[in-house]
């Protein structure tokens, strides 16, 4: 068995571990099988089948360990890797669409729309339908779009893989934005207890972080918004914030349940 071999059975024995063992040792290991993947003459002794499969376990799982660590750019950077190595095989990987279906998670979560849909036309109409790795971030997003948030309900038993927590968490903190301005708009101020029930803040100290980011000052148990337009010029729009406020509420308890 060759050093390349090796490693590679390594890697997707660590893998295999509760949480997938020791993420220091797959980092590793995963650079040490770049470095090899590398050498030509190793992937000519090992053949085209074993080569590719070998290729194939690096970029995807390269792309899974950038989603265990939270790194948004690094699995920017594996997923296009992952297309590339697609489009260079003939057949399918057993993982292409939870590959699709992360890659169209992060893009949603990155607000790249215009991606988004580029990548959805990649996939056939009846895999969006049938395949849940790619349902899910199809509704969602079209629920985004509707603000009609109620129609998808996000919980563990309805996520296909807990690879999509890590950008459920990043639309969460989008959301809470949303709910952020509606507030700003339909409100002069808030208690601090109100605004943290509406924000979905569970200490007062994770709040007052938020407030600070966003320029809202505390006046003893109240929180001040900076609204310029004024109670006068934004009446009547505040009924309809109040209901896109009420829409995001609901939509980010669900997303509670995950996170």
């Amino acid at each position: 068995m060759s050093n390349l071999q090796s490693l590679h059975a390594s890697l997707l024995a660590e893998w295999k571990k509760p949480n997938h063992g020791d993420l220091n040792s797959i980092q590793q290991k995963l650079s040490a099988i770049k470095q090899e993947l590398q050498n030509t003459t190793v992937l000519s002794q090992l053949g085209l089948e074993k080569a590719s499969a070998i290729h194939k376990d690096y970029f995807e799982l390269n792309a899974l360990y950038n989603v265990v660590i939270s790194d948004m750019e690094g699995f920017e950077k594996a997923i296009s890797d992952v297309h590339s190595f697609y489009q260079c095989v003939a057949e399918d990987s057993a993982s292409k669409y939870l590959m699709y279906g992360l890659h169209l998670m992060f893009l949603l979560a990155r607000n790249k729309l215009s991606d988004f849909h580029m990548l959805l036309e990649q996939i056939d109409q009846a895999v969006q339908q049938k395949d849940p790795y790619i349902y899910l971030p199809v509704k969602l997003e079209q629920s985004l779009m509707e603000g009609a948030y109620n129609k998808v309900i996000l919980n563990e038993n309805t996520l296909p893989t807990p690879y999509y927590q890590v950008f459920v968490r990043v639309l969460m903190n989008t959301v809470r934005s949303d709910i952020a301005l509606c507030i700003e708009k339909s409100f002069k101020g808030l208690q601090i207890k109100d605004a943290a029930r509406m924000l979905l803040f569970d200490n007062d100290a994770d709040l007052k972080s938020f407030a600070q980011s966003r320029g809202w000052t505390l006046d003893k148990d109240m929180l001040q918004f900076s609204n310029e337009q004024g109670s006068n010029d934004t009446h009547k729009a505040s009924l309809d914030t109040k209901r896109i406020a009420l829409q995001n509420i609901y939509y980010a308890k669900q997303l509670e349940m995950i996170v």
